[in-house]
Parts: C-alpha cells; structure tokens; sequence
C-alpha cells in the first residue's frame, strides 16, 4: 500500500436509459441519442472537461498498469474522446508497457468500426454488459438492447481476439433476474458460450433501494426465483462453466487461463487505485473516499479539490493500512482464499494476541468446515466452490462478527 497506485478507475456516467436493477451514478439521455450532437454533446463534453482537471490535480501521479473506464455506458462517448482520456493518462501519468485497458460497452450502443476505433485509442479489454441472451428477460430487466444485439457484439468481439486486435474481453451476466429459470439460466449459459469469451462474470441480482425493482418487490410484483432455485442456477455455472475450462477465480468472475481481470485483482488484493468521475471510489493509500453522486456536486467538489485539497485521503501521507476484516472479506472471494496468520502479522498483532483471536475465528468457522462452506490447507483458509461461494454471505457475517468480538 505504501507504494504508488498502479491502477484507475474512470466513471462515465452516462446511460441511454436507467435499468430497472441499477442504482449506480449515472445520467440516462435517453434512447433514441444515436450519438454525442447536440444538447446531449454539450452535456458531455462539459462532463469530460471537469473530469480532465480531476485527473489533472492529483499531485503524487505515477505510471498504470491497468485502467478501467466503466459506467454507465462508456460505449456512448465517441473513440476520439476514449482516445483523449486515455492519452491524458499517458502523457501525466505514464503508462506501463503491456498495460491492462479495459472499457465497458454495452450491445447495441456501438458499432463494429466504433470496436476497432476504440482499440485504435488504447484500449485493449473490452467488457460487454449483455446480462442475457433472452429477449424477454432483457425487457423485464429493462435494458434497451435485444438478444440480437448481444449476439451481433460477441461475434464481432470474437473476430477481434482470434485477429489478435485485442488482447481479451469479458462477457457480463446477471444471474436470477425475473423469469430466469433453470432452462432460461441455461440457455443464457449455452449462448455465452458459444462466442469463447475468454473471461465471464455472473453476478448475482440484488435488489437495490431506490430501483424500480425495489418498487416492484414492495408491491409484491417483483417475479424472482426462489432461494432454491438461486442455488440450483449458482451450481449449474458452477457446472458448465468448469467443463467448459473455466477456472471461478473469484466468486463472481470466472476465465481461461491467463485471462484473469488485472485490474480488478487489484480491489480484491487490497492495493490501492485511484478513481475519478461523479460517485466513484477511490482508496489510493488505504483510505476509501466516494466522490458526489450527483452532476453538479461532483463539479462543485473538483473545483474546490483543485483549490483547497478537500480529500486528504489522495494524499500520500495519508497512508493506512488496509482495515483487517476487510482485507479478509476481500480475501475470501479469491479462490485462493487468504492467510489468516500472515494477515495478523501484517496488522501488527503480537503472537500472543494472534494465536487468542485465530482460535476465536476458528471456532465460529469450525461449523462451516463442517458442513463443507469452508476449507483450509495450513494458514489459508478458503470457501469451496460452488458450495461455499454461493453462501458466502453466511461466512463473511460470521467474520464480521467476530470483528466486532474482538474489538
């Protein structure tokens, strides 16, 4: 932690509509913008500008191994504003030969010229939000595109990679939307699939406060499966992916060797980032600071952050080490798990008060070794897949208890 950040996250807000699911910071502009002219062009170009000083006023800058550009849909701005950030990084920052340079589009809101323009610009690793290959899945969840649309977008990601443009890209799915049964789930499964996509993310559907699904759900009209056949759709991933080749290196994110996500690695590893853009989150020297969820706060804070230095966390003295039960709970979504003991020592603790909160740790996760959610092979401890990491949640609470215990 104490070495420079390696890594950025860039937040483009902007979205042709909001899905029902998403309580995310972003702008929707609606569907029928086919692109950036006009009002919609004004409103994000004055957007980039304040975004640009964000980047700008960091003082402690230092070269990037990976850079992340997620929304929103960054897939909206055009490849020469894509092009204009990413050199932004390049020339004040510097970027690592062989950088990770991923950028979030979404079916349906790009071209395939708009593809090799954005790879003409830097960036190396797409993500694809399809979230399903079923139409009415897709239109209950109230996402603009349609199953042709994914299919159109896989196959022209597909023709990039084995033509050795890109070095790899990501195909996104939302596991238990409403309709998705057993069948549906499978199919969306056997579609994905069938495009090789080198690496795949599966989240799961949470319910957010103040989505529409929300709304649904407290009327009562939010069809979901059940806790049952949750568990049923989680274990068929499981299943197929891994006949399929794929390795679950993290409890939501599953590849084919060498093709893990760099950038996210970083989250889950405990390492710092920075973050610019309206309500992102940045934790460059150990210390989280969300930045204002709304257009105009979000300006209002940059410009007095350039004047004044509101945020001391963005400072380099501002170094802390990452909290202990959150470099655990990110450590138990990896497959490789964590070990416990050297992430005491790395706190600091003695021997004595090591071994006195390891065995009261053990001892609340002695019942979940029993029925198979944990394992441990010496120190590192890690949750069985799938068992385990679909019931996570069950673990980890038990860990922040024992967090709270023991302070």
């Amino acid at each position: 932690m104490n070495n420079f950040p390696k890594s950025a996250y860039v937040h483009i807000p902007f979205c042709h509509r909001r899905c029902f699911y998403c309580d995310f910071s972003v702008i929707p502009i609606g569907d029928n913008v086919t692109s950036v002219n006009g009002l919609e062009n004004k409103i994000i170009n004055a957007y980039l500008d304040i975004l640009k000083k964000e980047i700008l006023s960091i003082k402690h800058k230092s070269s990037l191994s990976t850079i992340y550009i997620g929304g929103g849909t960054p897939s909206i701005l055009n490849p020469l504003q894509i092009g204009e950030l990413i050199k932004l990084f390049k020339t004040y920052y510097g970027i690592d030969h062989g950088a990770e340079i991923t950028m979030e589009i979404d079916p349906a809101s790009f071209e395939e010229s708009d593809l090799y323009e954005f790879i003409n610009a830097g960036v190396n690793r797409f993500s694809l939000g399809a979230q399903s290959f079923n139409n009415e899945i897709l239109k209950q969840a109230g996402r603009r595109h349609n199953s042709k649309d994914v299919k159109k977008a896989c196959n022209w990601l597909l023709k990039a990679k084995n033509g050795n443009y890109i070095k790899t890209w990501s195909l996104d799915l939302i596991q238990n939307l409403p309709q998705s049964n057993f069948d549906n789930w499978r199919f969306d499964l056997e579609n994905a699939l069938k495009y090789s996509p080198p690496h795949i993310s599966i989240y799961d559907l949470i319910v957010e406060e103040g989505t529409f699904f929300k709304k649904l759900q407290e009327t009562g009209s939010l069809n979901l499966p059940s806790d049952d056949q949750s568990y049923k759709n989680s274990e068929l991933t499981s299943t197929i992916l891994k006949r399929s080749g794929y390795t679950r290196y993290e409890i939501s994110n599953y590849s084919i060797p060498g093709h893990h996500s760099r950038h996210n690695r970083v989250y889950w590893n405990g390492l710092g980032w920075w973050s610019f853009g309206q309500g992102s989150t940045s934790s460059p020297w150990g210390q989280k600071f969300t930045r204002p969820r709304s257009n105009k706060e979000y300006e209002n804070w940059v410009l007095k952050q350039i004047r004044v230095n509101l945020d001391k966390s963005l400072e380099r003295t501002s170094y802390q080490n990452v909290d202990l039960d959150e470099k655990i709970m990110l450590g138990m979504r990896l497959k490789e798990g964590i070990n416990i003991k050297k992430a005491f020592k790395e706190n600091g603790w003695d021997e004595e008060t090591s071994k006195k909160n390891f065995e009261k740790l053990i001892k609340i996760w002695e019942r979940y070794k029993a029925v198979g959610l944990v394992c441990n092979e010496g120190d590192r401890y890690y949750l069985s897949d799938p068992k385990g990491m679909e019931l996570s949640n069950q673990v980890l609470i038990s860990m922040f208890e024992w967090w709270e215990i023991i302070n």
